[in-house]
């Protein structure tokens, strides 16, 4: 059964990049595997509670699978472009994410893996702030479950153990079924996001 790799990745604030990844098995080809991942990626973004979270300049712009051989190394990739922007006027910073977390039948840190999505805009705050509103934790969910209807009976979402762990119960290369997924009100840094933007500084008077 082949492996793939999926790739979700868009661009924030027209020019700084995010992306999050999926592993899968399936029985089907690569170009039928890209078609069931787009497909159920742009259904998530186009979620009437979830796509309107997300700033103007917050855009879903590609989405790709790509065979992986027996090392997880990539050999071959189909692409499909995306043209899906949010509605919102403000967006939180850069590198803020919302955590999609992903469980496999492991109770361990080895057996979760997760989704950083873009930042949202400030509309999802709570609403004295810190965390995210009840009602955007359900919107985003929501939309999640959509993606996860959309790509049912084509793609078997795996964990993959790059290295395995030090037990040896999980050795590298190996993979684990993912079996739930939750989202959390909290939000979580992706550093890498806008990590080459250069800031606008102000001096202090000495």
């Amino acid at each position: 059964m082949p492996n793939y790799l999926h790739v979700a990745a868009g661009t924030m604030e027209g020019a700084w990049p995010w992306s999050f990844r999926w592993y899968s098995t399936s029985t089907v080809t690569e170009s039928v595997a890209e078609t069931s991942w787009s497909a159920g990626i742009a259904a998530m973004f186009a979620t009437a509670g979830f796509l309107p979270m997300y700033g103007t300049q917050t855009v879903l712009t590609e989405t790709s699978t790509s065979t992986m051989d027996s090392a997880w190394h990539q050999t071959t990739k189909t692409t499909t472009t995306h043209s899906q922007a949010g509605s919102a006027t403000q967006s939180l910073p850069l590198h803020t994410a919302v955590v999609v977390t992903w469980r496999t039948a492991n109770a361990t840190r080895s057996g979760r893996g997760r989704w950083y999505l873009p930042a949202l805009s400030v509309g999802s705050l709570a609403t004295n702030g810190y965390v995210l509103s009840s009602t955007a934790v359900g919107e985003v969910v929501s939309a999640v479950n959509v993606f996860l209807g959309s790509i049912a009976g084509t793609l078997n979402p795996v964990l993959l153990h790059r290295h395995g762990n030090k037990s040896g119960t999980l050795p590298a290369l190996s993979t684990s079924p993912i079996i739930s997924g939750d989202v959390g009100d909290g939000y979580d840094v992706q550093r890498r996001r806008g990590d080459k933007r250069v800031e606008a500084r102000q001096s202090l008077t000495f």
